[in-house]
């Protein structure tokens, strides 16, 4: 009866285990497509970086020039003029203390939109797999006081003519598959409170249903089981990599992947401690009730 008692009590702490697993990545997953500051974090630092400042001037400047009107262009002298002046708005608005801002805020629009496209995906599973966009709109917006800034007043005319649209930049366009994973993945993501509080609650019934031996033996395995599981998962997560490049749209996916683990083994490193904790309540809970049977 007591071994039965203990087999069950283990077992349920090893679906405990499955389902704080399942929580806590569903947990992060959620916190990375719905709140801002993971990815800040993550993709943030890029903003100083001068390769990619290097790469953001360009794109930007290209921008710029591609807005100008064909007769503009055509104008004597005008249309160098203004191309010189949009490398001097480029350059300052990229020394611009508000560079950070407009970086953050370009992360959490490209965010928000791809997370709406997998919202629209899941719920209508007919629709094209959406390509994942870095929306460059704050810089556009920082240029353009930068332009009226670095021009003459006699070109504020023409500098007005410029027309920009809608500037983005592709970071790629996953399979349709993958795609849909994701958007699911990212709906059920909601659900992990829940998750939570199925852990605890089969934690606790297992305890309980446990002999006054067998539970704290059952509690031991399935710590050794959590470590090890998640010894294994955040290995196999710092193996995964990107080729690199040198585009701002390869900085930026290296960067998401780069920074995107170190972010999960910060958020996974309370886990490890709550199985190293088990662990040793358990030896501890052992030790105790074997000096018990020995004393008495």
């Amino acid at each position: 009866m007591g071994f039965m008692r203990s087999f069950i009590a283990f077992t349920l702490l090893l679906v405990a285990v499955a389902l704080g697993f399942g929580g806590m990545g569903a947990h992060f997953l959620d916190r990375l497509a719905r709140t801002p500051a993971p990815l800040q974090r993550i993709v943030g630092p890029l903003a100083g970086d001068d390769r990619v400042g290097t790469e953001l001037s360009s794109t930007l400047s290209a921008e710029a020039l591609q807005a100008m009107p064909a007769d503009l262009r055509e104008l004597p002298l005008v249309g160098e003029q203004i191309a010189q002046v949009v490398t001097t708005a480029v350059d300052a608005a990229l020394a611009d203390p508000g560079v950070q801002r407009a970086w953050n805020e370009s992360i959490n629009r490209s965010r928000v939109a791809y997370v709406a496209a997998l919202d629209e995906v899941r719920d209508d599973e007919t629709l094209e797999a959406p390509t994942i966009w870095f929306d460059l709109t704050p810089f556009v917006d920082l240029g353009k006081a930068k332009l009226q800034e670095a021009s003459s007043e006699g070109l504020h005319p023409y500098v007005q003519q410029l027309q920009f649209g809608e500037v983005r930049l592709p970071l790629g366009q996953p399979s349709e598959s993958v795609t849909q994973s994701v958007a699911d993945g990212v709906g059920a993501a909601r659900n992990w409170p829940f998750l939570y509080v199925g852990a605890a609650a089969l934690s606790v019934i297992a305890l309980l249903i446990g002999s006054r031996h067998g539970r704290w033996v059952a509690l031991l395995l399935a710590g050794i089981v959590a470590a090890v599981g998640l010894w294994f998962g955040r290995t196999s997560v710092e193996a995964v990599s990107l080729p690199g490049g040198d585009s701002l749209a390869a900085a930026i996916r290296t960067r998401i992947v780069e920074g995107g683990t170190r972010e999960f083994l910060d958020f996974t490193q309370p886990a490890l401690y709550v199985a190293y904790g088990a662990i040793g309540v358990a030896i501890v809970a052992l030790l105790i009730a074997g000096a018990t049977r020995r004393a008495s």
